[in-house]
């Protein structure tokens, strides 16, 4: 019976993470906790273990920007079939099926009526100084806007006489 490889949450400030490896290829006969695949959060890059052993089908595409929970892939037992609707599990998903927007880390601004994407942590800080986040450019996964980047845009906009 398949296993799911879902997105893990790394604690209660983790909402979404980018796939940005699979460390074994589709088809690779695996073992219970070896690594399958590698996550990449705001704060921290980290690996997935296998759930059980078996045969790995992978589901999400690298540079999918993904939900806690998210379907990842599959551990197939030997000879099983990969499941029929596995592509329309990914619900969770937040970017569309056609795959994530492409932001490159030089694009300033963003497209007219819509929002920036910042991390709940940049979007207090850029709050509480006043920041638009629509002139901040974003670093993070995914050209997101992260808490360095809106610390690298408050340091911009100290007169340069302040004392530091």
């Amino acid at each position: 019976m398949s296993q799911r490889i879902v997105m893990p949450s790394m604690g209660m400030y983790t909402e979404e993470g980018v796939l940005t490896a699979w460390l074994r290829p589709a088809g690779a006969h695996v073992e219970i906790g070896e690594p399958v695949l590698e996550i990449t959060t705001e704060k921290v890059t980290f690996e997935v273990p296998s759930p059980a052993a078996g045969v790995l089908h992978p589901v999400a595409e690298i540079g999918a920007n993904l939900q806690v929970e998210a379907l990842l892939g599959y551990i197939l037992a030997e000879g099983e079939a990969s499941p029929e609707d596995a592509k329309r599990n990914l619900a969770p998903a937040l970017e569309p099926k056609d795959g994530p927007r492409k932001v490159s880390t030089e694009e300033e601004g963003h497209p007219a009526g819509t929002p920036p994407r910042a991390s709940p942590a940049a979007r207090r800080l850029a709050a509480k100084h006043g920041i638009d986040l629509s002139l901040v450019k974003g670093s993070g996964p995914g050209g997101r806007i992260v808490e360095a980047d809106v610390l690298a845009r408050i340091g911009r906009q100290r007169p340069s006489s302040e004392p530091q």
